[in-house]
């Protein structure tokens, strides 16, 4: 995939602090330049990687001019990204570090809307950026991406922040608001149960009962905590037992133990509503009474029931096939009587099978052209109340989820 660039490609030597490039790319050391500029800095090649990986857009990358024959250039050439070669203290200057970090990319920050997914975790006055990083990796780990900060000027992406996070941050759903009011408001719009972590009138979080809504989760200040205005909000206040000689754990640690916890809660009272609600569950359904209705018209013209048609027909548009072959076109690829079935349509000569290959018999280009009708009535009347558009836009995301599922599963 390549990195769409406005830039020319040709790489340029920069042969002094005060031209542009330096001096935009030195303005995104602190937040006020990351903010007007809407890009900040990925410091040595670890980091660039990590950027390429979650498909962050390079602007461009700074290169030690010492390092022309580095593997990395070729990555970033073929990616099409404009580079600058510089010497050591240039390079100094645009990290602001006493030592020398020979690769330093540039990056746009991605515009995001407010989350969409159930489980969402709010950053309310959280300061230290090892512990945003941490907080971020640690949520990463348990499946959850969306984070949303309770101050506009919130900045992610200092280099502390990116390095904690081992690069998970660049991975993130990042969103920000005007204040934690805003952003519990906005949450409780959309149906979002809100939990937060306080020792004030709180329960032990093991025993917290929690809800099957969405749910958003609340880490707050390392000194002061969940702010007032955030706290009177919540609809589950929990705290994490302790011994009495430790009077708080690290905000880090916290979002780690609390994560755990009501994440598996939270799963466990929603299991039911996500499988009611899961496309698995829909699309199963959805093929099984298709070929329920299939079978059902089928019995009044031929022998043959649904699975049985669907594999002649595969192989009328094949020509010529295998048994392991027809089970994975048929979609049967993994039950247990795909072969007895095949086996069936050979024994009852609508299939010729000779060395291991499959066609159709006469007989069976009899019964497709039987069969070929009923298939038309089922789908005129699956798709009934359904607009052309709405039926070619569903058979387009269907042979996309087809397609995709394929290329990720293996078969012999």
């Amino acid at each position: 995939m390549k990195n769409k660039q406005s830039e020319p490609m040709n790489p340029k030597t920069i042969l002094s602090i005060k031209e542009d490039a330096v001096v935009k790319a030195r303005s995104l050391q602190n937040a006020k330049g990351r903010f007007a500029a809407g890009k900040f800095l990925v410091e040595g090649e670890e980091q660039i990687v990590w950027a390429i990986e979650n498909h962050c857009r390079l602007h461009s990358v700074f290169v030690h001019d010492k390092q022309l024959h580095h593997p990395m250039l070729e990555r970033l050439i073929q990616l099409e990204v404009p580079l600058f070669f510089a010497s050591d203290g240039i390079l100094k200057k645009i990290s602001d570090t006493s030592y020398l970090i020979p690769f330093i990319g540039i990056v746009e920050i991605p515009k995001t809307d407010f989350p969409k997914d159930d489980f969402v975790i709010v950053l309310d006055g959280v300061q230290d950026f090892g512990n945003i990083g941490t907080i971020v990796r640690t949520a990463e780990a348990f499946g959850v991406k969306e984070f949303i900060a309770t101050k506009e000027e919130f900045d992610w992406f200092y280099k502390k922040a990116i390095d904690a996070s081992r690069g998970k941050i660049l991975a993130s759903h990042l969103t920000q608001c005007r204040s934690g009011k805003e952003a519990i408001a906005k949450l409780k719009e959309r149906g979002y149960q809100i939990a937060v972590t306080t020792i004030r009138k709180s329960v032990i979080q093991s025993f917290a009962k929690v809800k099957d809504s969405p749910m958003a989760i609340v880490f707050g200040n390392e000194a002061a905590g969940v702010s007032p205005e955030v706290e009177k909000e919540a609809d589950l206040r929990i705290q994490i037992p302790m011994s009495g000689s430790v009077e708080s754990l690290n905000v880090g640690v916290v979002s780690g133990i609390s994560l755990y916890e009501l994440k598996t809660k939270w799963v466990l009272a929603m299991l039911t509503k996500k499988i009611r609600d899961s496309i698995g569950r829909d699309l199963y359904c959805t093929s099984r009474w298709l070929r329920l209705l299939f079978d059902t018209k089928l019995k009044a013209a031929t022998p043959l029931n649904g699975d049985q048609a669907i594999a002649l027909m595969i192989l009328k548009c094949d020509e010529t096939s295998n048994r392991t072959m027809l089970a994975h076109d048929s979609g049967m690829v993994n039950e247990p009587d795909t072969q007895a079935l095949i086996q069936e349509l050979i024994d009852q000569k609508f299939i010729v099978e000779a060395q291991d290959k499959l066609t159709l018999s006469e007989k069976g280009e009899e019964a497709i052209a039987k069969i070929w009708s009923i298939h038309e009535l089922v789908e005129r009347l699956a798709f009934m109340n359904i607009s052309d558009e709405e039926k070619n836009l569903f058979l387009k995301v269907l042979r996309q989820i087809q397609d995709n599922c394929e290329k990720l599963t293996p078969y012999e």
